[in-house]
């Protein structure tokens, strides 16, 4: 009787692991709070490989290009209105080299310097070599799509900014960062201390 009881017990505790690892993967890991954790262990880490996986860096990038060029096409300076044809005319490129550049910091590398005038201007509209993430503030889950506050600090302005990044789920379910919302906001913040 005893035995039968101890038994029992084993496999009411291993049905109640098998339950909560079933949760962990049938759940939790589906979930955009998720992959924000695991975009912040990539960080802290530096795993480009995970990166990759919950950050589609062609998404978030071509929306970055396409947000800069219309934020300095519409401030009403000449050289910004230069600025921005020259992106859109060489968005590719600019998309390319932002990926390549996030890729260089992953392994150690830092920042290399842009190539090409549209990496140049990219980074100094972006300030991207002097960017980091210091915190997941909170995630909403809005059907299909997910946005998380995350604050940066920008070191070489010595300020923090809120980024409201968008995700959404890729073709194996699993969230993914897709883009800066506020990314025209963060420029026109990021000018204000300048003036």
């Amino acid at each position: 009787m005893k035995n039968f009881l101890i038994k029992k017990i084993a496999i009411i505790l291993l049905a109640a692991a098998a339950a909560i690892g079933s949760w962990y993967v049938f759940y939790w890991s589906k979930t955009p709070a998720y992959a924000a954790g695991e975009i912040q262990q990539a960080l802290k880490k530096k795993d480009l490989q995970l990166f990759k996986e919950r950050v589609d860096l062609e998404k978030v990038y071509s929306a970055a290009v396409d947000d800069t060029a219309s934020y300095l096409a519409s401030d009403g300076k000449p050289d910004h209105a230069l600025a921005a044809s020259v992106l859109k005319m060489l968005k590719k490129q600019a998309v390319d080299e932002l990926i390549r550049q996030t890729e260089l910091k992953f392994q150690g590398q830092g920042d290399t310097g842009s190539s090409g005038k549209a990496g140049k201007i990219m980074s100094a509209s972006l300030g991207s070599a002097a960017l980091s993430m210091t915190d997941m503030l909170d995630i909403k889950e809005e059907g299909p799509k997910a946005i998380a506050n995350v604050r940066i600090h920008d070191k070489k302005l010595d300020r923090d900014f809120i980024w409201q990044v968008q995700l959404e789920k890729d073709v194996n379910g699993n969230w993914t960062a897709t883009r800066i919302l506020n990314l025209k906001d963060y420029l026109k913040e990021r000018e204000e201390p300048v003036k």
